[in-house]
Formats: C-alpha cells, sequence, structure tokens
C-alpha cells in the first residue's frame, strides 16, 4: 500500500484543536463522554481495464479497495491509450489489473513504464484456455467463397488446356526457340522457387509474431459466467497477496461472486434451451465464448475489433445470409459505432436490439447503477427475444 488515507484523522485532530482552543468555562465545566476513534481502513489502491474487472475487484475488495478503470465511460479497450499521467497514477498505485488476450493494446507500453514502482501486475485471464477466432466477418460467406474457389480452379483447368492445345500446334516449328525458352523458364521458376521460400519464411515469422501477442485467439472471456470465476479468483489471489491479513474477507465475498456467476451460467443455459432459433447477427464479433459454452451461433458484422469493417461483399453476404435464415433483429452494441450495422438493418428490414458487451460502461449504466449480474441478465433477455 503506497499511499494511506489520513484525511480522517487529520479532520478529528483539527476538530480537537479548535473545541480545545474556542471552549469556554461553561463547556468545560461539563460532562464529556468519550467516544472510541474510528479507525480509518487503508486501501489498496487498484487500476483496471475493462468493466468486469473494475466490478470484481470492488465487489471481492469492498472496504479495502480504491479502484480506477482506466478505460473511460463508453470508450473501447481495442483502440484506447492512456494518457502519460494516467501512466505514472498506475506507477503509483498497488497494482495493475488487465485481461490480456491481446484485447488492451497499450498494455505492452504501460507494463514497462511502471516496471521497478513495486506495482503488481495481474494478468487476470491467466490460466484460462483462449478459444481461436476464426478471422472471417461472417460465417455467411463460407459457401460463397467455395464456390468462388471452385470457379477459379475450373479456370484455371480451362487455361491449361488451352495452353497445353497451343503448344502442340508449334512445338515443332519452333523447337529450338522452345528449348531456349524453357531454359529461362527453368531459371525463373528457380527465382521463384527462392523468392516463395523467402515469402513463406516471412509469412511464418509473421504469424509466430501474431500467435506471440495473441492476435488469433478471442480476448472477450468476461462474457463467459465461468470463465469469469477464474478472472475473480485471480482478482482475489492477489488481493491476498498484497494485504494478507484480510485473506478471509476477500475469500468470502470472492465466494459470493462465484456463486452468482454460476446462477448467470444456470440462467443463460435455460434461455438457450428454450429458444427456437441458434443463430443471432450483431454488430462486432465478440461473442465466441458464447458459442463455445451455449452453442449458439454468432454472425458479426464488423470482426473481433470493432474497427474490422467488413468488405463491400461481405457485407452484401450478410445481408443475403439474414434473409435466407429469417434473422429478425440486429443486434446493437453500447458502445460500438452502429454506422455499419443500419445498413444492414435498413437493408434486412430487422428490429433493433441491444446487447451490452460489458467492456466499458455508458453513463446511462452508472445512472442506473448497473453491474456485471444485472447487465448479464439484460443480455439474456435481449438474446433471448433475437432467438425466438
Amino acid at each position: 500500500m503506497k499511499k494511506r488515507s489520513s484525511l480522517f484523522a487529520s479532520v478529528l485532530i483539527l476538530s480537537s484543536f479548535l473545541a480545545a482552543c474556542g471552549g469556554n468555562q461553561e463547556t468545560e465545566e461539563q460532562p464529556t463522554t468519550e467516544e472510541p476513534m474510528e479507525e480509518t481502513v487503508e486501501q489498496l489502491e487498484l487500476f483496471t481495464t475493462i468493466f468486469p474487472l473494475e466490478d470484481f475487484a470492488n465487489k471481492i475488495g469492498g472496504d479495502y479497495v480504491n479502484v480506477t478503470n482506466l478505460v473511460p465511460v463508453g470508450a473501447d479497450a481495442h483502440s484506447f491509450e492512456p494518457t502519460a499521467r494516467e501512466m505514472i497514477n498506475v506507477a503509483e498505485g498497488d497494482a495493475f489489473i488487465y485481461n490480456g488476450a491481446g484485447l488492451e493494446g497499450f498494455v505492452d507500453a504501460l507494463i514497462e513504464t511502471i516496471e521497478g514502482e513495486g506495482v503488481q501486475v495481474v494478468k487476470a485471464s491467466e490460466g484460462i484456455e483462449l478459444i481461436d477466432f476464426d478471422d472471417e466477418q461472417s460465417h455467411a460467406h463460407d459457401e460463397h467463397e467455395a464456390e468462388e474457389d471452385h470457379d477459379h480452379a475450373h479456370d484455371e483447368h480451362e487455361d491449361e488446356k488451352d495452353h497445353d492445345h497451343a503448344h502442340d500446334e508449334h512445338e515443332h516449328e519452333h523447337e529450338e526457340d522452345h528449348d531456349h525458352a524453357h531454359d529461362e523458364h527453368e531459371h525463373e521458376e528457380e527465382h521463384d522457387h527462392a523468392n516463395d521460400e523467402h515469402e513463406h519464411e516471412e509469412e511464418h515469422d509473421h504469424a509466430h509474431d501474431d500467435h506471440a501477442h495473441d492476435h488469433d485467439e478471442d480476448p472477450h472471456v468476461w462474457l463467459d459466467p465461468i470463465l469469469s470465476i477464474t478472472l475473480a479468483e485471480n482478482i482475489k489471489n492477489s488481493l491476498i497477496e498484497l494485504l494478507p491479513e484480510q485473506e478471509e474477507y476477500f475469500t468470502s465475498n470472492f465466494e459470493e461472486v462465484k456463486a452468482e456467476l454460476e446462477v448467470i451460467d444456470s440462467e443463460f443455459q435455460a434461455m438457450v434451451d428454450a429458444a427456437e432459433k441458434d443463430t443471432f447477427l450483431v454488430s462486432h464479433a465478440g461473442y465466441g465464448y458464447w458459442e463455445a459454452r451455449y452453442g449458439v451461433k454468432q454472425i458479426g458484422i464488423a470482426g473481433i475489433s470493432p474497427t474490422n469493417e467488413p468488405s463491400q461483399r461481405q457485407l452484401q453476404d450478410l445481408i443475403a445470409f439474414a434473409n435466407e435464415y429469417g434473422l429478425e433483429y440486429v443486434m446493437f452494441e453500447q458502445n460500438i459505432p452502429a454506422k455499419v450495422a443500419d445498413v444492414v438493418r435498413d437493408e434486412v428490414g430487422a428490429e433493433a436490439l441491444y446487447l451490452h458487451n460489458l467492456e466499458a460502461l455508458v453513463a446511462e449504466d452508472i445512472q442506473n447503477g448497473e453491474d456485471y449480474f444485472s447487465l448479464m441478465r439484460r443480455n439474456i433477455e435481449a438474446l433471448g427475444t433475437a432467438l425466438q
């Protein structure tokens, strides 16, 4: 604990001093009843990146934590960048708790900045088996691409037949020229082969780098209430490490959070079991863990990051898919631009519903006193409507 709140103690001392200086004889003669001084609670200064971590930290830490979420209300953790002042604040705190899995692009720079400052760095997703993310914008155009690949292969086959026919007609007339061209062709093939190997090595290195930075894995683990138990447990363990004398308090609070997350899981599964459909259309493909846990299927208008907008062809495929499968709703999100989703909704003639991705609150959420559990229950209700 780097900074301890002494304001309460200071106020008490000042009040006592003023009473002693300003009291008269009459008040001094009056009997006084001594009341025990209220003990000040020393709070851990915690910094988080997304709302679920902030909420879990507050619920588990209770009176012993002061939690600041770095990503502002209504912002997007994928693209947020902290200011220099915010980085300094984290360096002066006790712990920095982040999701990981490639979600927060600013994390590496921030961790490097606070290194050596005695700040506990907590990767909340540690120990969670992440799912791979299929970078296709939508399942809708898989079949379309397969057809295109087939047509392309057929065209190549026709080109080869034409080429062989032309070659047969002229091979006797230009035998020497052909041999010379063949030598040049072999030389070009060797050059192309070397170039292909070089490109392959570059692609392999690039793929390796991407994997090392978790860009091919879905970071939205908090949307799965069962995986969120691990997030909460990692937070609990970090608090115990920082303030071991409150282990029983932190553990008790964690058990309450865990029990409520298990209830949310049961409610979600019951909704899916009662649904008539299994597919929903949403503004960005951030719900892969619902697919893995409950068997529902998302059609993301944007990719795993909201900035990955669909191409014109992908947009057309999305609209065709929605029409073909009778998807009557487009699910919008609280902090994701709605422009492209509005286009899809208009073209399909669908109604708008809202999912909350829980990355960040908006002003209305704060006014309504929303927490992780209330927002997830709103999601269960909205998705239940979309799947009817």
